[in-house]
This record gives structure tokens, sequence and C-alpha cells, in this order.
């Protein structure tokens, strides 16, 4: 895929809705049983970018309130994201 093209194109957008802890844990193991190197690493980045994104969003909401985020379309997504895959 040509770099130009944003990843997003093609995708239906309920394919953003993330993956369960589960999911996650079960494609690191098939992961880690095929000896899948760049999919290990896609997953452990997934989950990181999972986890500080969560920890943003509670920074902010910390700082300038719940109703700071809930006025932002795309913090309150991301809240709806990383709540649900939890």
């Amino acid at each position: 895929m040509p770099s130009d093209i944003p990843l997003t194109d093609g995708l239906a957008p309920d394919d953003a809705s993330g993956l369960t802890d589960d999911e996650l844990r079960a494609l690191l193991a098939r992961a880690k049983a095929a000896g899948d190197e760049p999919l290990r690493r896609l997953v452990a980045s997934f989950v990181t970018l999972r986890r500080l994104t969560a920890e943003a969003l509670t920074l902010v909401e910390t700082q300038y309130g719940a109703a700071a985020v809930a006025r932002v379309p795309a913090l309150s997504h991301l809240k709806r994201l990383v709540r649900r895959e939890r």
C-alpha cells in the first residue's frame, strides 16, 4: 500500500471499535506461537497506545473535568473506545 494513502481507507466504521483484552491476548499468543515478530510488536504497540490514551484522558479529566472531555468529540470517542476495550 502506498504510504500516501491513509490506513483507514477501505475500513468499515466499526473496524475502529478496537479489540478486547481477551482478543489481544489470543492474538499475541498466536503471534508468539507462529514466530510472527512484526505481529507481536504490533500488538504490544497497540496495548501501549491504548494504555497511554487512557492515562492521558484521565489526566485531562482530572485537570479540566469530565465536561472538557465530553465537549471534544475526538476525546469523547477515545474515551468510549478505551472503556469498551478494557
